[in-house]
């Protein structure tokens, strides 16, 4: 990866699986690959990346990450205790994965067919119950993953009761703008990727969730990116949005869904897509909006529950 910014260091965990000729992702697995009875997928959001989610430590299900960052990110206490592989991995055109050769390889669409594919060659067997989730894009990805199955099932002819979901649950943090506030946002995507990857690399800031804490002066968390693929990814985001209402709802009715978001002053997780969500995409789903950083120490532990449940 090329960058005029200091480059990330690739953690001595990560390994490569080839979801397609020509296109390998860089993962990294906690747990038991061969004995769990779950298998969780994890997409981190846009131009972040999986030390930037380290650093973060916000929601660290899979170790024993605390909320100051100052735990380790080596262990896999979290993913044993849930009985769980978790296989975390860098999207298309970030981190050390495959650079985007076009912009519709980084399109919500394609990521999260890179999120399914990803799944059907890390996942044992049959009974192991999948779980998709991710923050911001990683979110996106994952409905993106529960709608190309829900298509093919029906291409299939089959129903979940002959043939169940191949995915039984979704895990969805900070969800991004979709649709109307989608459209509001495009332009501020375009006006990032036409001003470069240097200037954004300068231009990052710390969360919104850390104002008014003692971690609102730390220094912003990685770029992920990749240089070479920055600005298909940005023109990416910029043209991408969830699908429409009815064909999610038709997605999601089935699935167990966990959503963990904010209510901070964040444009770019507003509110507003968790209350969409649950009033009309998904009513069923089990929706948590924090409303300061003290109020998200408790989410690793919710998906911990969560994906034991679904197991149960």
């Amino acid at each position: 990866m090329t960058s005029g910014a200091p480059t990330m260091a690739t953690s001595s965990s990560s390994s490569f699986e080839e979801i397609r000729d020509g296109v390998s992702l860089e993962t990294r697995q906690y747990g038991d690959a061969t004995g769990s009875k779950a298998l969780v997928v994890w997409g981190h959001g846009l131009c972040n990346s999986l030390e930037g989610e380290d650093e973060d430590m916000l929601w660290d299900f899979w170790g024993e990450g605390d909320i100051d960052g100052r735990a380790s990110t080596d262990d896999d206490a979290g993913a044993i205790e849930m009985d769980a592989n978790v296989v975390r991995y860098s999207a298309r055109g970030h981190g050390e994965s495959s650079p985007s050769t076009a912009p519709a390889d980084c399109a919500w669409d394609t990521l999260g067919g890179d999120m399914m594919d990803l799944a059907r060659r890390q996942r044992r067997d049959a009974s192991q119950k999948l779980i998709l989730g991710g923050a911001s894009m990683g979110a996106a990805s994952a409905i993106h993953a529960a709608v190309r199955v829900q298509r093919e099932r029906e291409r299939a002819g089959s129903d979940p009761v002959s043939n169940p979901n191949e995915i039984a649950g979704l895990v969805l943090v900070i969800v991004p703008t979709f649709h109307e506030s989608r459209r509001r946002r495009r332009a501020q995507i375009l006006a990032a990727a036409e001003r470069g990857y240097d200037s954004f690399y300068k231009s990052k800031k710390p969360r919104p969730i850390f104002r008014g804490t003692d971690r609102e002066d730390e220094p912003p968390r990685l770029v992920g990116v990749r240089e070479d693929s920055f600005v298909d990814v940005m023109t990416a985001s910029a043209d991408s949005d969830l699908p429409p209402p009815d064909v999610i709802v038709k997605a999601l009715r089935d699935l167990p869904v966990l959503a963990l978001c904010w209510d901070c002053g964040d444009r770019t997780h507003p509110a507003e897509s968790a209350a969409a969500l649950k009033e009309r995409l998904a009513p069923h789903a089990d929706v948590r909006i924090a409303t300061c950083l003290e109020e998200t120490r408790g989410w690793s532990d919710a998906v911990r529950r969560f994906v034991r449940g679904v197991c149960e």
